[in-house]
């Protein structure tokens, strides 16, 4: 079959597809839509070729005018806590890049109070979009669940990030908390640290992780909450023969236990360990650079967005957790 590329900026039709692939426009309709007819067979090896010749020809759906067939908008409703660190803006990114690949507009929306949070939900259902969500706030769980069943109830779509609640027949996509956990632990490990120091935060499943990993090798850590971190520290680090590993919840915790260090004279990644968890960029620039876990936003956004879209055109999709890595620098 001969092709050639003379379509310019000019819009392709499916009868233009048709006339070049040599087949009718019901049969390229057919190959071309994301919920084709079960019942109409089309060979493998065809809908190869229509694929080409509607690739080489700079083929694009119309979503807006599909989707208003079916009373729908195309598009996605994102709603994110208002943030302004590079985990949003990794989460964004990818959020974006993912939507943009598949041609789907998206919609964000920024807030930290359940008043935005139900304006957010009222437009979406307003217009029948697919939604990408953070729960953001426990403390109203009942009252967004109750939301989110409704939006669903009227033949919404949607996506929860970051969050364990357990929200019935939703999927959730979250970053592994207990896994970067574990992998704090086995760093400080084999680093053959003496005695072992984990934070009591809201990151409950972070101190899971780690303790878990410390516990199978028999080992067991001492708590500290990051408000009285040096009394719990200097009360229990006894000998400098092993360094002790510390793990902190977050950086920012992190950054606070180096600055309690340096006025006690103890040396980070010598006679302590330290691992933070986030991987902030101001990470690279402490003093002495922070080991650290870090959370990949940006493919929590992409997956995010493909899973909603798969379920846009009618399947079903589980949850998923995105696995964090550990940053090796100074401090441990």
């Amino acid at each position: 079959m001969r092709r050639s590329l003379q379509e310019g900026n000019t819009m392709v039709r499916l009868k233009d597809i048709a006339e070049k692939a040599g087949v009718s426009i019901s049969v390229v309709s057919r190959t071309l839509n994301p919920k084709p007819d079960k019942n109409a067979y089309i060979s493998k090896e065809l809908r190869r070729e229509i694929k080409l010749v509607s690739r080489e020809m700079g083929y694009q759906r119309n979503r807006m005018a599909e989707f208003l067939k079916r009373g729908r908008n195309s598009t996605i409703g994102v709603f994110i806590p208002e943030i302004p660190n590079r985990l949003v803006a990794d989460l964004m990114f990818g959020i974006s890049q993912k939507a943009s690949g598949l041609d789907f507009p998206l919609s964000f929306h920024f807030g930290i109070s359940y008043a935005e949070y139900a304006k957010f939900i009222d437009r979406a259902a307003a217009s029948k979009s697919g939604i990408i969500t953070y729960p953001f706030d426990p403390s109203t769980h009942v009252q967004i669940a109750g939301l989110l069943r409704d939006y669903r109830a009227k033949g919404g779509c949607v996506i929860i990030l970051n969050s364990y609640q357990g929200f019935k027949d939703i999927p959730v996509i979250y970053n592994d908390d207990f896994s970067g956990g574990c992998l704090a632990a086995e760093r400080l490990i084999s680093r053959k640290c003496g005695t072992y120091f984990a934070e009591e935060s809201i990151y409950v499943k972070r101190s899971e992780g780690f303790n878990s990993a410390l516990n199978e090798k028999g080992e067991s850590s001492i708590p500290f909450k990051i408000s009285d971190f040096e009394k719990t520290f200097t009360g229990n680090f006894k000998s400098k023969s092993r360094p002790a590993g510390i793990f902190a919840n977050t950086d920012v915790n992190a950054f606070a236990i180096l600055s309690v260090l340096k006025k006690m004279k103890i040396k980070p990644g010598k006679d302590v360990l330290l691992i933070g968890y986030d991987d902030l960029e101001s990470c690279k620039y402490s003093e002495p650079p922070l080991s650290t876990v870090r959370q990949n936003f940006k493919i929590e956004g992409m997956r995010a967005v493909e899973k909603l879209v798969s379920m846009i055109y009618g399947k079903n999709e589980g949850s998923e957790a995105i696995p964090p890595s550990l940053v090796i620098r100074d401090t441990a």
